[in-house]
This record gives C-alpha cells, structure tokens and sequence, in this order.
C-alpha cells in the first residue's frame, strides 16, 4: 500500500489541520473533536452541519465556506463521527436561528447525528436535521435501511447554504433542504476498489475488462459486475435510469454533476461529462448547471458517479447564489435554461479508412531505377501503415526510456494521412514536392508532442528538395534525406540552441547513418533497390547502438541512465519503418 501519512491512526486529524491550514481566515479545525468550521460564524442564521466518516474529500469539509456549510465532523475514514462529536460540533456552532443537519442515508450516520440532535434539544438548543438517499442503485444495503446517500448530497449542501445565507428560519431552510433532497438522485460504477488505509489492500478484484455497476462510495462492491463499456454508454444507461427514476419530462430543467470518485483523472470525467451532457439534451432536458469533479470520493477508487438535480425556480436561486466554500465555489451569475447543443462527433477525423498500404498497378515497383511521384505515394503509404500497426508496441518502447506516448503520437498524424488519403493522392498526380509538402502539413498538426515539429519538417524539407523533380534518382534520395536531417536539426537549434546528432540518443542515430548510406550508394552507382536495403540496415544498426547510450536531448534525456539497455524509439521506429519499405519494394 502506498499512501502519504505519518500514522493510520492520525490520518483524519493531520488531514483536517491541512485543510484549515490552507484556507487561513476562512477555516479552523477543531482537534479535539474533529470538525471543520467556518472561521467567522453568522450567529444571526440557521446554522448548517454535515459530515460522515473521511475518505470522501473533499466531502465534507471543502464544503464549509459562505453560501455552504457552517462546520462538517469528521469521523475516521469511511466510519460515521461519533455522536459526541455530531454534539460538541452543534454546540460550538449554535447561533439564533437553530441547526439543521444534512444526514447522508447511513445507518452509522443517522443514528450518531439523530442522537447528537437528542443531546442538543436537551441542552434547549433546536435542531432538526433532512436525510439524503439519492442512490437509485440499492434500496436496502449493508449499510442503510432505504437507499443510500451520495454525491446527491453535495447539491443539499448547496441550497441549504443558500437559503441560510438568505436569512431563512430553520423550517423554511429544512423545507428547502428537504425539496432538493427529494429531488435528486445518483447512480455511479467503479473500474477499481479503493485501498482504506487499515486494510492496506483493495476492497474487491476487478479483472482488466471488468467494472461494478451501481456502487457506493465506501468501498463496497456494486449491484452487478460486469464488462467495462464505452463513455457513452454508460452516460446513456446512467442518465436514462436516473431521469426514469426521477419521472423527468422532456422541457424539465435539471443541474448535472459528474463526480469522481477520486482515481479517475478529471480528462475521463469532461469525457463522461461529454455524453452525459450529449443524453440529457438529446432528451430535450435542459440544464441550469453543469458540474464536473471530484466532490464525493471514496478515496482512490477509479470510477464516477452521475447526479441530476430537478430544478424549479426556487431551486434554481439558491443553487446559482454565491458559494465560496473551498471545493464548491459559485460565483452567482445567472444561467438561464438553455437546450445544450453537443457537436456531432461524425466529422472527417472519424471516417473509416483501411492502413493497408496500397500496391495495386505496380506502385510499389522501381523502374529504370528513379523513384516516380506514384512510388513516392506507396512508400508513405506503407509509412503509415508500419506506423499505425506498431502504435502500441512502440508506445511500449517509449515507456522504458520515454514518456510512452511516442506511438500514439506519431500514428495519430499519420492516420489523419490516411483520412485524407484521397486529397493527397491527388497531390502526388502533380508531383513529389506536392505530395509530401501536403503531407508536411497534416503531419505538423497532427502529430502529437515534439513528433510534430520533428517528423512535420523532415517532411517539408524533403519536399523541398524534391521541388521541380519529375522523378528522383539514387542521389536525388540522399538529397532528399540530407534535407530530411536538416529539416530535424533546424528544429533543435530553434528550440535547444544544436540539433541532435549520433550520440545524443534520438532518432536521428538511425537518420543520419540512413542518409549517409545513401549519399554513399549515390557515388558508388548502386541501384535505387540496394540502396533502400543498404539505407535500412544502416538505420537498424544505429537504432541497435542506441542501447548502450545515455540519452543527452530527445525524450530519454531526462531519464539518464535509466534508459540503458533500450533503444531510443524514434530510432528503432525508423529501422523498422525502412526495413519494411525496403522489403515491400520490387523492381520485377
């Protein structure tokens, strides 16, 4: 188990002197009793306390702030705060107006905040509290009598916070409180277990294709395993079940969150918050608040959650007043209902197309040993195909030595090549330079990373100099790789102040040995079929030597010495790349 604390034991108390430490002047922590509380308390409004065990950060103390929550106890993790805990909280915090507890449906929970509620009412203090049972997975659990409640509860939060800020006596911010809870429900899936800390191993085993549909958020498996699916897939089950649940109508206003549940980077949550948003407007729903991240967790598990919130005009007020609780900030601009137009995905950069390289009518055959504008055409062609075949294995590559994106980066400009195969075939009708300045360009945008500068000007100044040619003899091809070199190592001195060269461990220790075959092979009038064969082992043998080599610029070069023993991948992807040209060529 890797984890970040000194002690299991005082996990919760260093987390919650972090937090306050954070926000000085707006939080403070309570040690003894373990709650977080609002700096500077508003003893003339209802006050608000939630809470539950920890491991679901930022619930609940990210939540404390102005337009939020007054206090939030933190129990130790994913165990309900003890009921004297709930008390000292209340009496701490009790101002003119009475208290209302937001109670997520956990019998741990109810029963330690209904009970400080008891011990505070005979004190002569009012409380009354709303409980939130959001989660249309479960009606009964190990843990609850009724459904469950989960990231629901951060939009009870909310329109709490607003209407207690907004003066409200306590029925009227528990009827406000209680409509909103009545109002919104939640279902999520998880691709993980969590590790809780004093178990140091995971809940559950999932297989790589495998997911949890229908969890919680303290661990616990779901209602049903099974196959992980696609992002809009799930959006639409998770939505569509949600709004049958919640009886919502077409022209129904609604505020959507998708929520982490702590292991999922926020790039898969906007990719989920992608369809969600693309089902709910194709349902003719419109959406008042869109919210996106982590806001209930259940500590590192890789998963999420999606909530939808029926809104009518009074909800709508208070959950688009002014929050500035730490992890739930509003800035109080009005939205008004809006129909949310998703673009349509099919574009040109989701056609089908095949990678296969194309050889028909003899475009792979060298005749009269010059290269014509249609065997230029194959031999890129066949490029792309190399390189979209050998997408992963290279990606695999790059992670020893690299960042292990080389493969995607280099594939996703050459399968844009090929989505406009047509439009480029049509420049290689009028000539060489045509065709790979085309290509140049689609290369340099396509490619991702430093693959775009990189192999986007060995393009260009290969075209370049190919300008004017008809056709392109063997020392018209050590011309065109010289360019080639010094298209990648103008790149270098722009952004390094040198390029690369043999040694420094890149691509160019299989380039330049590659160009320098050539440039030999001109002078000894070898044929344009030898030379290819000859080039290719050159750039082989200078991608093998780069095994031995600390890497000094390029992708490896910030990983020294641990990148002994492997291959830089620009030049193994080379090597193969002209190897397998070389062996796809004929001239019979």
């Amino acid at each position: 188990m890797k984890k970040i604390f000194s002690s299991i034991d005082r996990m919760v108390v260093e987390m919650g002197s972090g937090l306050a430490l954070t926000y000085p002047g707006k939080l403070a922590f309570d040690y003894e009793s373990m709650f977080v509380v609002r700096a500077s308390l508003n003893a003339d409004k209802v006050t608000l306390i939630s809470g539950g065990g920890s491991g679901h950060e930022p619930a609940h103390g990210g939540f404390v702030g102005k337009g939020m929550l007054d206090a939030a106890v933190c129990g130790e993790i994913f165990s309900s705060p003890s009921q004297i805990q709930v008390y000292r909280c209340i009496k701490a915090t009790a101002g003119k107006k009475g208290t209302l507890l937001i109670i997520k449906n956990y019998s741990g929970d109810i029963m330690n905040f209904q009970n400080a509620a008891a011990l505070a009412e005979l004190d002569g203090l009012k409380v009354d509290y709303v409980k939130v049972a959001d989660d249309i997975a479960v009606e009964d659990s190990l843990y609850t009598v009724g459904r469950r409640g989960v990231a629901g509860t951060v939009f009870v939060h909310k329109v709490a916070g607003a209407a207690a800020e907004a003066g409200k006596n306590l029925a009227e911010v528990k009827r406000i409180a209680q409509k909103c809870a009545d109002n919104v429900r939640s279902v999520g899936f998880a691709y993980t277990s969590c590790t809780v800390p004093a178990k140091g191993s995971p809940t559950f085993d999932l297989g790589p294709d495998e997911m949890e549909y229908g969890v919680g958020i303290h661990g616990e498996p779901g209602v049903k395993r099974e196959p992980i699916t696609t992002a809009d897939a799930l959006a639409e089950r998770m939505v569509r079940s949600i709004g049958k649940d919640l009886g919502i109508r077409k022209g129904d206003t609604v505020a959507l969150m998708v929520n982490g549940f702590g292991g999922t980077p926020l790039l898969e949550l906007d990719i989920l918050n992608h369809f969600a948003m693309k089902e709910v407007a194709g349902l003719g729903i419109n959406v008042a608040r869109n919210f996106t991240g982590n806001y209930m967790t259940s500590i590192d598990m890789a998963g999420a959650s999606i909530s939808l919130l029926r809104l009518d005009e009074e909800l709508e007020k208070y959950l688009t007043a002014v929050s500035e609780a730490p992890a739930f900030r509003v800035d109080g601009t009005e939205q008004k209902p809006r129909f949310v137009e998703i673009p349509d995905d099919q574009g040109e950069s989701q056609k089908e197309f095949t990678f296969t390289a194309d050889a028909s009518g003899g475009a792979n055959r060298i005749q009269n040993n010059r290269l014509t504008p249609r065997n230029m055409v194959y031999i890129i062609d066949k490029m792309a195909e190399i390189i979209i075949e050998n997408e992963v294995p290279f990606c695999d590559l790059d992670s020893h030595a690299g960042d292990g994106d080389f493969g995607k980066s280099v594939a996703n400009g050459f399968k844009q090549l090929k989505r406009n195969w047509g439009k480029l075939q049509d420049a290689g009708t009028k000539g060489i330079y045509e065709f790979l300045d085309a290509c140049s360009l689609i290369i340099m945008q396509y490619c991702g990373g430093a693959s775009g500068p990189i192999w986007g000007f060995a393009f260009k100044h290969a075209a370049l100099s190919a300008k004017g040619k008809d056709s392109l003899s063997v020392q018209d091809m050590a011309d065109l790789l010289a360019a080639a070199v010094y298209g990648i190592q103008d790149v270098g001195e722009r952004a390094f102040g040198r390029g690369a060269g043999i040694g420094d461990k890149t691509l160019m220790d299989a380039l330049i040995p590659c160009a320098e075959s050539w440039k030999h092979d001109a002078g000894a009038q070898t044929s344009m079929l030898e030379a290819f064969s000859n080039g290719a082992a050159k750039a082989v043998e200078g991608a093998e030597s780069t095994k031995n080599i600390v890497a000094r610029m390029g992708r490896a070069g910030t990983v020294g010495e641990r990148s002994i023993g492997y291959p830089d991948t620009g030049a193994f992807a080379l090597g193969k790349i002209f190897t397998d040209i070389a062996s796809s060529l004929t001239d019979k």
